[in-house]
């Protein structure tokens, strides 16, 4: 397991303040409301809000060739090159500054010091206060890609939980479970960080995989509710939304439920309030929205707004994701980044 935490401070130069790492659309808009709330104290409770990004990028690696990348970027014969990283880092960026989330969760990144070019890149202001100075990034040893997170609030705490099958044969490459918590105005939320088996290998074969993540985030789960944390759960699942099972609200916060040994209730910005489903999706595949990037809430949480981010240069005219392509150097990810703003 490669488990990277770090924090920043400044060094100036100049204007542009440079940040060493030291290693230690239409969318539905509501979801908790007031009408749940048990009573006026309970919504007096939620005083701290938070904007939260979660986008797969789709192999970002970077300009080293380690040896480790997937085939289409292991040598400059691929036509991938430091050039390249760098202007799709910039169009990283630039997406970063428009959404303006407190938080950034990145699925398919290479490595930990991709986090401090992005940081790099997006620390030239005299607002502090929007500056990511905070960052961790994990992995399993011998994976490819992991997952990094981004945060202009300080992390508390970080675990990392992985999968260790061996009832079933061999268990393929799975990304774990980043589990860190956050405070704001004196109220914790904890995040569940996911990047679930895709189905590259069979939709039926790599079934049982994710049904097993699924436990494992349902236990996760179950375990920060006890202490009545607020917790959101979100990454790139490879799961539309129909895959899971979905519920009646029945005047109760939760419309879904994530199965294993101990279930758990949670809510999914993609239900609207009348049953239909939030548009667009965030993954535009065979010629159809799939909604496989989630939000899901639990505890003392409310979800204020939800958006799969359509309008801007990252996708086109239709709304689709623009798709990086490496051959012509243009696009930036397969996937939609999905926002969402919380308080509690």
């Amino acid at each position: 397991m490669r488990k990277i935490i770090f924090n920043m401070p400044f060094l100036r130069t100049g204007r542009l303040a440079l940040l060493p790492v030291l290693f230690v659309l239409a969318s539905c808009t509501v979801s908790f409301t007031a009408s749940d709330a048990k009573n006026s104290s309970e919504l007096e409770s939620f005083s701290a809000t938070i904007k939260v990004m979660n986008w797969n990028l789709q192999t970002f690696f970077d300009g080293i060739f380690d040896g480790n990348e997937y085939s289409d970027y292991k040598s400059p014969k691929s036509g991938w090159s430091s050039d390249k990283y760098e202007e799709r880092l910039e169009r990283l960026c630039s997406v970063i500054r428009e959404m303006d989330a407190d938080v950034i969760v990145m699925e398919e990144l290479e490595k930990e010091a991709q986090l401090q070019d992005i940081a790099n890149r997006l620390s030239g202001t005299f607002d502090f206060s929007s500056l990511y100075k905070h960052g961790l990034f994990a992995r399993d040893e011998g994976s490819s890609i992991g997952c990094g997170i981004l945060s202009r609030l300080p992390i508390d705490s970080v675990s990392v939980h992985s999968l260790d099958v061996r009832t079933e044969g061999k268990a393929p490459s799975m990304r774990p479970v980043i589990q860190f918590s956050l405070s704001s105005k004196g109220k914790s939320l904890t995040i569940f960080v996911n990047h679930w088996k895709s189905k590259s290998s069979g939709e039926a074969e790599s079934e049982i995989w994710r049904k097993r993540q699924e436990a494992l985030l349902a236990r996760l789960i179950k375990k920060a509710g006890h202490s009545g944390q607020a917790i959101l759960t979100c990454g790139d699942f490879n799961k539309d939304i129909l895959e899971f099972d979905i519920k009646e609200k029945n005047g109760e916060k939760s419309n879904l439920i994530l199965h294993g040994k101990d279930d758990v209730k949670v809510y999914s910005p993609w239900i609207c309030e009348n049953g239909s489903l939030a548009n667009p999706g965030s993954y535009w595949y065979k010629n159809q929205w799939e909604r496989i990037d989630h939000f899901f809430a639990a505890g003392k949480i409310e979800v204020k707004d939800f958006y799969a981010e359509n309008i801007g240069e990252w996708a086109d005219e239709q709304g689709h994701p623009l798709r990086y392509q490496i051959w012509n150097g243009k696009g930036y990810s397969d996937h939609l980044p999905i926002t969402c703003t919380v308080c509690f």
